[in-house]
């Protein structure tokens, strides 16, 4: 038995040599600075979202690059723009357009573009979203207005970010789609 403790013993030893021996990794990114969305209610903590924002409470599953927002639950509505890339020492301002469905819709609802003024009004209209010196992110708010669906229908509110001469937005996730329903 004091033997097998021994051994024992001696492969812990020489398990934790072999990994403390071994040369630390430092993972950082190289590329260009890009901007890109990100679903800060996907798997995040109601604890973190902005002062006026309420989580979706309609049991929809969302994805990283769009969700559902019920207009009579939900108050002001965020979507997250994300630097990826070095912090800059001044603001970067980013701007972004209203863009169009691409993906082929289901037929189970009835599936309309939201207007402006209408479903919902952006927070900051210049359609420019500032990212702080210093920071990595900022936020696109938007308020949509309880009573504008009609019951049964979805309205589709599509952002595109378009970056500025610095910083351009990501290949993968330059475009969000937002559906707003009762």
């Amino acid at each position: 038995m004091k033997k097998i403790n021994i051994y024992i013993l001696g492969f812990i030893l020489s398990s934790a040599t072999f990994i403390s021996c071994q040369q630390e990794r430092e993972i950082r990114y190289t590329g260009a600075s890009v901007v890109e969305f990100k679903n800060h209610i996907l798997g995040r903590n109601a604890a973190y979202t902005p002062e006026g924002v309420f989580l979706n409470a309609t049991g929809t599953a969302m994805t990283l690059v769009s969700r559902h927002v019920s207009v009579n639950n939900r108050g002001r509505d965020s979507i997250l723009v994300q630097l990826v890339g070095h912090q800059s020492s001044t603001d970067i301002h980013i701007n972004y357009a209203i863009g169009a469905l691409e993906v082929p819709l289901a037929q189970q609802n009835i599936i309309m573009p939201a207007v402006e003024g209408t479903h919902y009004e952006f927070v900051n209209p210049e359609r420019v979203v500032t990212i702080p010196a210093n920071s990595s992110s900022a936020w696109i708010l938007i308020d949509p207005i309880p009573g504008s669906t009609v019951a049964g229908n979805q309205y589709y509110l599509v952002l595109q970010l378009l970056g500025n001469d610095q910083v351009l937005p990501s290949q993968n996730y330059s475009t969000f789609t937002t559906y707003y329903r009762n």
